[in-house]
Parts: C-alpha cells; structure tokens; sequence
C-alpha cells in the first residue's frame, strides 16, 4: 500500500486525506496546531463560542460528496439549512436592502429599493449564469495546470464563447454598463471580495459569483462552521487516516523531481507521496527550500485580507442576520 503524507488539517487537507483514504493509500496528516481545521476552527472566550475563519457556507454538495463516496449518510455527521436571507446590507445614507436567497424575490427587492427594472436585473443574472456554466468545470472540478485541462470539450466550448464571459471588461465596468443606481452597482461590485480580488481589476467573468450565491444559495451548519471540520474530521479517522498534532513540518524531501518525504519537528518520515496543503508562497519559501519556485507565479500581487473583531454582544438586534454589510 503506498503512504501519502498530508502538511496541513485544514479543510482542504482533510478533504485530501479522505479521498486518498478511499483510493486505497494509507494516509497520515501532520499539524502544526493541536486542533484541526485551519482557518476553519473555533475557540471559547468569557461564555460566548466564535466561530473562526469563514462564516459564508455554499455548495455544500462538495461537503456530502465526501460521505456519499464512502457510503455514509452525511447527515448523521452533519447538518445544515438554507437560509432565506443571504445578506443584508446597509449604506449611510439609510438606504437598506435585503438579499433574498429566492431569485424572484430578489428582482422584486432590486426593484423596489434602487429602481433599476426587474427585465434589465433579469438578463444580468441569466448572463452570470451563462459564466458560471461555460467555466464552473473547468475552475472547480479540473487543474489548471495539467496541459490536457485546455484541451477538453468544456474548456473548448468556453473558449468559443468568449464574448459572453467579458474577460477584457473588469467587474466594475461590467456592473456599470448594467446599471445605473450607483449603490446597486456597488452591491454587486463586492462580489470580488469573495476571493479577494479588487472591482476594478479583477475581470467581468467575476459576475458568475453572484450566481453561484444567489441561485445556489447560502446556507449556515445547524452546529456552527466548525461543524464542517468536525465532520470531516470524523470522517477521516473513521477511514483510518492517522494524524499527527503538535507537529511542525520543516521541509518536504525532494530527489530527482519526486517526494521522497517530510522532516517534522519529531524526525524524518518517508513517505510515497506529499500533499501539501499550505499556501503555495510559503509552501515553496519554506518547505522547498531546495526547489526551484514558479518566481512568477509566486511574485503575483496577494488577495486583499482581512482584521476580524470577534464581539461577544449581550443583546439581539431585530435589523440584522448572520450577514451584513
């Protein structure tokens, strides 16, 4: 059976350990915390729970998936709702509006609060839909860097259509040319936030976000975010993924262009395979060391950040929901 080690227990090592597990591999996760999850935890402070990290949840299907393809029912490890409000936002000058998850109520609430025509709200959505349809395969379920990637028939077909997807236009100019009211074209202007990218540079293709929010909608774990990582947690160590916390990886062993394995904080591991579920910069700053690093990839300007406050408020206010800007 060959190993695979894994650097790294957030959500997307976990979700790399379980399906190696189930491809047959015999896989060991190693951690730096002594919790898993990443970003994706939670801590306890003076009688409130926060929930760190990400507090949006959509497509939860590529949570379920993990379970179905290990036979399991997802439901007993986790569950969740839809719910019926993705957002609400608020300007200063008082103006508010309410994101339905439901399409037609939405139109209805665009409508209403900035006055732009629910035909002219209508065409946008079914043009980002259009985006997310030509693209979502090749973005969520291919690797951009394997050669054959550009060469199937859903990259080809994208590729066809190139003038629906309004790559050359950024976010904003698309938005602006759809509508006038200024606020409206700023709502969905922060759809570039979602992967940190700026309005004004980022391209028009970035609309297929607010489809992918407001036709599949938002949803919220009835235990809290990091119910995603226990879940998955759980489902690991049922499958016999061993993990090792506590545990800092020093450097991933390479010779002649293979993985030969991990030096820890706790010795040399050999291994068949390393995944590494760090980001890529410090992934090659740190832990290939020895390695020639993909200069120009890695010299690209970074997604914007975030300072986060975390508020234990004893009080429930009527106007606001779990999102609101």
């Amino acid at each position: 059976m060959k190993s695979v080690h894994i650097v790294g227990a957030g959500v997307a090592g976990l979700a790399s350990s379980i399906r190696l597990a189930l491809k047959g591999y015999q896989v060991t996760v190693f951690e730096a915390n002594d919790y898993p999850g990443g970003k994706l935890s939670a801590f306890e402070l003076k009688g409130y729970r926060f929930d760190a990290g990400p507090s949006l949840f959509t497509m939860p299907d590529y949570i379920t998936q993990l379970f179905d393809m290990a036979g399991l029912e997802a439901e007993t490890y986790f569950q969740y709702k839809k719910k019926d409000v993705a957002c609400n936002y608020f300007w200063s000058d008082h103006t508010q509006f309410t994101a339905y998850s439901d399409r037609h109520l939405f139109i209805k609430e665009v409508e209403k609060v900035f006055g732009e025509p629910a035909e002219k709200v209508e065409k946008y959505l079914k043009k980002a839909q259009k985006k997310y349809t030509l693209t979502h395969s090749l973005f969520l379920e291919q690797s951009l860097h394997r050669f054959k990637t550009y060469f199937t028939l859903s990259t080809l077909k994208a590729i066809a259509n190139l003038r629906v997807l309004e790559l050359p236009k950024s976010l904003h100019q698309v938005n602006q040319e759809n509508f006038k009211a200024a606020q409206l074209v700023q709502l969905f202007d922060r759809y570039a936030t979602y992967n940190g990218s700026d309005p004004f540079q980022t391209s028009g293709i970035m609309t297929l976000i607010q489809h992918l929010e407001g036709h599949y909608g938002t949803f919220i774990p009835t235990k809290g975010m990091v119910s995603i990582t226990q879940a998955l947690f759980d489902l690991a160590k049922k499958l016999g993924v061993h993990f090792h916390f506590n545990t800092r990886v020093h450097e991933i062993i390479v010779e002649n262009n293979l993985a030969k394995g991990i030096h820890t904080s706790t010795g040399f591991h050999p291994t068949d395979l390393v995944v590494s579920n760090m980001d890529v910069y410090p992934t090659y700053k740190k832990l290939l060391p020895q390695h020639k690093a993909p200069e120009t990839t890695l010299q690209q300007e970074r997604s914007s950040s975030a300072v986060i406050f975390y508020w234990g408020i004893e009080h429930t206010f009527d106007s606001l929901d779990l999102h609101n800007i």
